[in-house]
């Protein structure tokens, strides 16, 4: 019954995360496409390393706070695509397919945390959720 809750809290941390980011993100692309990128891109390093300590705390605010950072990432990145790339150029397949491939890769990490540990032993022995995360 713990470990479902506690799952279910660390899923939900990241959901929330990048909800929050996807709203906020418009208001943080005023200061620069390009610095919010960086910043953002720091502020999910320091996200991913708050999750690499085993204290399930740390884990949700790890995830917290890489969420956000992946909401306004998600938010940033097309409309800086659009100022990029030449206009002639974006009916070619570059908005679509940056969208596929994002979405593509969100399919596939789902698809690999299927095979994560489900009892709480195998989490103990098991480092294939720290190697899934890494991805």
């Amino acid at each position: 019954m713990i470990i479902e809750f506690n799952t279910t809290i660390l899923t939900t941390a990241a959901i929330v995360g990048i909800s929050l980011g996807s709203i906020f993100g418009g208001a943080f692309i005023k200061h620069g496409r390009r610095k919010t990128l960086i910043r953002f891109n720091c502020v999910g390093l320091i996200g991913s390393i708050f999750c690499m300590f085993l204290n399930f705390w740390q884990m949700c605010f790890g995830r917290f706070v890489l969420g956000i950072s992946a909401g306004v990432i998600l938010s940033t990145t097309p409309k800086m695509l659009e100022e990029s790339i030449p206009g002639h150029l974006l009916d070619k397949g570059f908005g679509m397919t940056t969208s596929l491939f994002i979405n593509a890769a969100f399919m596939g990490c789902l698809l690999l945390a299927g095979a994560t540990p489900t009892s709480q032993a195998e989490l103990k022995t098991s480092n294939y959720w720290r190697i899934l995360f890494g991805i």
